[in-house]
């Protein structure tokens, strides 16, 4: 008997360290990148003889659920005199940036790239999942296109009027892999309002969703796996990336997606692309500079 409740004893510590490693590891998701810029401004990080580039957004940018795209950026060659701040937060939307500007202005930064909205657009084009986003619930104004829209814009007109920085609008990644879904063609109505903001604005529209749609299409692959079960997916990869250790791209392949790991957030493929988008904001700039 005494054998018997010793083995149930050791099977309970066991069962208790296995939640609490979890719970331990599921935490790193709200663990902002070490290059943020409230670190950049508190521990003094500005790197002598280099240009500053902020990164500004959500999931994608953060980098931890998502690929690190601006940290790829920042291991190019032709990025060397380059320093990055990731200014990217999980969950947030064009409103949620719009409240940590003062950080990122207070960088100083020569350039600024910002991809943000696909939270914004969650609200209708995968509502299970943004019941889940607690920024949305102490929203003023519940999201919506014509919210989004005004928010970038005051975004963009803060960050000219503050700030000397040469600005990137990165177009919103493609959402599930069907380009034909009402999902797709909700983003692309996001895409719009970038591109309008870009030209009203005068900075630069990047590319990004028109690349990875050209990515698919090259792939023969334009009526993937669709943004369903979005909860679901996202749970699942959270627990695979950060309790089992899983890359993100062996669960993009698990799920049947080329550049996606959940329907919703980047795999190595994209977010090389992404990378790649910022990289040519930065050339042409410099070009520009040179003439």
């Amino acid at each position: 008997m005494e054998l018997i409740y010793g083995a149930f004893f050791v099977l309970l510590l066991i069962a208790a360290a296995t939640t609490a490693l979890y719970f331990q590891r599921k935490g790193r998701i709200n663990q902002l990148p070490p290059n943020n810029p409230g670190a950049f401004l508190e521990k003094g990080l500005r790197q002598e003889g280099k240009k500053l580039v902020a990164v500004i957004g959500g999931d994608a940018v953060h980098g931890n659920i998502s690929y690190n795209f601006v940290d790829d950026a920042a291991r190019r060659r032709s990025c060397k005199d380059y320093q990055f701040i990731n200014a990217g937060v999980n969950g947030s939307t064009a409103y949620d940036v719009l409240q940590r500007l003062d950080d990122v202005i207070a960088c100083q930064p020569e350039f600024i790239v910002i991809l943000v909205g696909l939270n914004d657009a969650a609200a209708k084009i995968a509502p299970d999942l943004a019941k889940r986003n607690v920024k949305l619930a102490v929203q003023m104004e519940k999201p919506s296109l014509l919210v989004y829209e005004k928010n970038l814009a005051m975004i963009v007109s803060r960050l000219k009027a503050e700030t000397s920085a040469k600005i990137g609008l990165l177009s919103l990644p493609v959402v599930g892999e069907n380009l034909f879904s009402k999902a797709n063609k909700e983003i692309d109505q996001y895409n719009e309002v970038i591109k309008k903001t870009a030209e009203m604005t005068n900075v630069s529209y990047l590319p990004f969703n028109e690349k990875l749609k050209a990515y698919l299409k090259g792939k023969g692959h334009t009526r993937g796996r669709s943004l369903k079960n979005g909860t679901k997916l996202y749970e699942k990869a959270i627990i695979e990336h950060f309790v089992y250790g899983y890359s993100l791209d062996r669960i993009s392949a698990r799920n049947g997606y080329l550049l996606l790991t959940d329907g919703v957030h980047l795999n190595s493929t994209a977010g090389m692309m992404a990378a790649h988008q910022i990289e040519l904001f930065l050339k042409k700039n410099e070009l520009k500079a040179i003439q």
